[in-house]
């Protein structure tokens, strides 16, 4: 029966609708249903901010979000409340706390009463509630109900772009049992657990499952319950949320509860704000003052964007920011919201300070993300204030939906050790879509492993020796390593700086034509120039024989070299030793085409950049040439330039690079960046989506270059970030798999 739950009593039901209608009716003519509204919506709008500002209801009541809302949440708690009191008559006991508000007082509106008067209401217009919940559940239904029939019908009563504005993402019981499986809790027993953010109580349910098992041998049923509600515990801010936890706890006791003798139960699932920004209100249980400090923590944290949070909470997050560390950023972009698209990683942090034992784990559901990009900076510092912590177990859903194919965030599990020294590599488990093409299946960790296929790998820092690195696949670095299908070539050396260097004042002694923008190594940063110099390179190729030509067409050119003969001459490189006295080395037809990835050979700086023209104040547009510091690859076209530039700043490529670069003066030279896997221009779907990122990124570094290069160096650039961490993204996953959408002429 819970298996249709939904059906029966979600959007579509006759339950439904009287109840909404009834609902309806009331918010327009009931004072105490128009009151207990506004203060739930004041309540809501303090901890949830403009989250349902952006939210279009094309309804032709034109009603507003926040009352579709509020209506789909007294419906579903009405029919979580009628099946508590189905599992209270059943199995013999009370629930003491059924409000949400119970313990903390932090709601005043009371649900059951709005419940009775809209049964009231519907027994008057037809004399009976339709489809009662109560009539159609048994025993026997209550006692096989799973921890997904709650998701289900929560989803199947509050409309998807509502519960996505709410950063709802409800969690499959699968994934929920890794997490708790990646603590590592050697003795479930004893262990105390703590959800902060506790949605629909899968989490909580795993935990007591655990527990249960591990004292049914030795524990009497009421000792069980005992133990278990006086060790697992609930926090959300949504009172829904607080209900279904309630629920969901309660079926997971139903195989104690039903041997035990227990007539009173009290659940320890606190309505309240776990990082005490918007309500820090007194909890109390069983009559007493409480602290709900844990061993661990667990849970999926709110994705809740920070554009969407009230002005008075981003202002005590900043606040908390600055007490806590929760900005890894510098200048502008310290504020929290630049730092992290989301809320999620800063509210662990704040409850890892908050409730985690000394020496706990905490294990939670984050944006994949968060290992690469800017808005996981936080989490790879491996620091709560000055309290370390070490990155014990990952597990990796790549491009996998567990939340649905609705929502399209990636996540992963990450599992972590306060008061620890962290080291790595860092084992990690990465899930993949099945080769057999099985339906993903999130419902259990045995359902997960038996149609999705896994791969034990390990995580890695970029750089071990720079803070917040981003953390690579170890495997994927490797795949990086391969053939290069480049030639890679050598930038333009003419060993007379003093000659061919040209000061803007000397153009007027030149002729245009032989004087171009020339980059040295100051001048490259990843995805742009900062800057260049101008130089003359009197050839089109190297040892070309066009002296007439240079005397006849441009005698002041000529001049100014004949000027210089005897210092030209003497240069003692034998490369110079053919073609005419001005001869230049490392000059041919590939400096001139009209795109080049560039980088300077010289100590390990490995920041590649597209080159093609620049506009000159004096010269106009005109070709840039690579300076002799430099190599460059010569690409066929825009897009193929621009996707090895980002194959080549990827965070994978760039930890290659470090293992096999030479600890000699020229660090990135031919022989070391040949040793990367560069593969031919195919124009697959991936290599497209990289040239284009590489586009992107070379659109955003122009306009932060009005500065010092020691400035820019300092800067902190989100946007640049963002897309950096999608090339980062991207390049790990297709090494990942072997690099079909890279290497080869067709996608995966």
């Amino acid at each position: 029966m819970t298996a249709d739950i939904a059906e029966r009593w979600g959007r579509e039901s006759a339950l439904y609708e009287a109840y909404r209608d009834v609902a309806r009716d009331l918010l327009a003519s009931d004072e105490r249903f128009r009151t207990a509204r506004s203060e739930w919506e004041t309540f809501f709008e303090t901890s949830h901010g403009d989250a349902l500002a952006d939210v279009e209801r094309p309804s032709a009541a034109g009603e507003r979000p926040t009352d579709e809302l509020f209506v789909d949440s007294l419906y579903y708690d009405f029919v979580v409340d009628r099946i508590v009191a189905l599992a209270e008559r059943e199995f013999g006991f009370a629930l003491a706390n059924r409000e949400p508000r119970a313990n903390t007082g932090a709601l005043s509106v009371r649900f059951r009463a709005l419940h009775d008067r809209v049964v009231s209401e519907l027994a008057d217009l037809d004399g009976r509630v339709p489809d009662p919940i109560e009539d159609a559940l048994t025993r026997a239904d209550l006692r096989a109900a799973d921890t997904g029939f709650l998701r289900r019908l929560y989803e199947g009563v509050v409309s998807r772009d509502l519960r996505l504005a709410l950063g709802e993402y409800h969690t499959p019981r699968g994934v929920a049992e890794l997490a708790v499986d990646a603590l590592g809790v050697e003795e479930f027993a004893d262990a105390t657990f703590l959800d902060p953010g506790c949605g629909s109580g899968v989490f909580p349910s795993v935990c007591i499952e655990r527990k249960i098992a591990a004292l049914e041998d030795t524990h009497s049923p009421d000792e069980i319950v005992a133990n278990v509600t006086s060790s697992v515990f609930g926090i959300d801010l949504n009172p829904v949320a607080v209900t279904s936890t309630k629920l969901n706890y309660l079926l997971s006791l139903l195989p104690v509860l039903d041997a035990a003798e227990t007539e009173r139960v009290e659940l320890p699932v606190f309505l309240t704000d776990a990082v005490g920004l918007t309500r820090d209100d007194r909890i109390s249980f069983r009559g007493e003052e409480f602290d709900p400090a844990a061993d661990y923590l667990v849970g999926n944290p709110p994705w809740i964007p920070w554009s969407r949070l009230s002005e008075t909470v981003k202002a005590g997050w900043r606040e908390r920011g600055d007490e806590l560390d929760l900005l890894p950023h510098d200048g502008t972009a310290s504020r929290l919201g630049h730092a992290n698209d989301d809320i999620s990683l800063p509210f662990v942090w704040v409850c890892i300070d908050r409730y985690l034992d000394a020496g706990g784990g905490a294990s939670f559901v984050l944006k994949r993300a968060v290992s690469k990009g800017p808005a996981g900076k936080l989490l790879r510092t491996l620091s709560v204030d000055e309290r370390p912590l070490a990155l014990e177990a990952v597990h990796d859903f790549n491009r996998l939906r567990p939340f649905g194919e609705q929502v399209g965030a990636n996540a992963a599990v990450y599992a972590l050790r306060a008061d620890a020294d962290h080291e790595f590599p860092v084992e990690t488990v990465s899930w993949t879509a099945s080769e057999r093409d099985d339906p993903a299946d999130f419902a259990t960790r045995a359902s997960m492993r038996r149609t999705l296929d896994r791969e034990e790998t390990a995580l890695v820092p970029v750089d071990a020796d720079e803070e917040a690195s981003a953390w690579v696949r170890a495997d994927a670095e490797h795949a990086a390593l391969g053939e290069c299908a480049h030639e890679i070539r050598h930038g333009v050396k003419d060993d007379a700086q003093a000659v061919f260097s040209v000061e803007r004042e000397e153009l007027a002694d030149l002729e245009d034509e032989f004087v171009y923008p020339y980059v040295k190594s100051r001048h490259v940063v990843k995805y742009g120039l900062f800057g260049h110099e101008l130089r003359l390179v009197p050839l089109r190729k190297a040892n070309e024989d066009n002296e007439k030509e240079l005397r006849e067409r441009y005698p002041k050119t000529y001049d100014y070299l004949e000027t210089h003969r005897d210092a030209l001459e003497s240069r003692s490189s034998s490369w110079l030793d053919k073609g005419p006295f001005y001869n230049v080395f490392g000059l041919g037809e590939y400096t001139w085409s009209e795109y080049k990835v560039a980088w300077c050979r010289l100590g390990f700086k490995p920041h590649f950049a597209v080159v093609s023209t620049v506009e000159d104040a004096d010269l106009g547009q005109k070709q840039v040439v690579p300076g002799d510091h430099f190599m460059f690859i010569s690409a066929d076209g825009e897009r193929e330039a621009h996707f090895l530039c980002a194959l080549l700043n990827s965070a994978t490529y760039q930890r290659s690079l470090k293992h096999v670069a030479s600890e000699g003066k020229a660090s990135l030279s031919k022989s070391v960046v040949s040793n990367l896997q560069l593969p031919e221009w195919r124009g697959t779907e991936r290599q497209r989506r990289l040239a284009d990122l590489s586009m992107q990124a070379h659109d955003i570094v122009p306009e932060h270059t009005d500065t010092s290069k020691r400035a820019y160096n300092r800067k902190t650039i989100p946007e640049l970030e963002t897309v950096q961490a999608e090339i980062d993204r991207l390049v790990e996953e297709a090494l990942a798999d072997d690099g079909e959408s890279l290497f080869r002429a067709e996608d995966t």
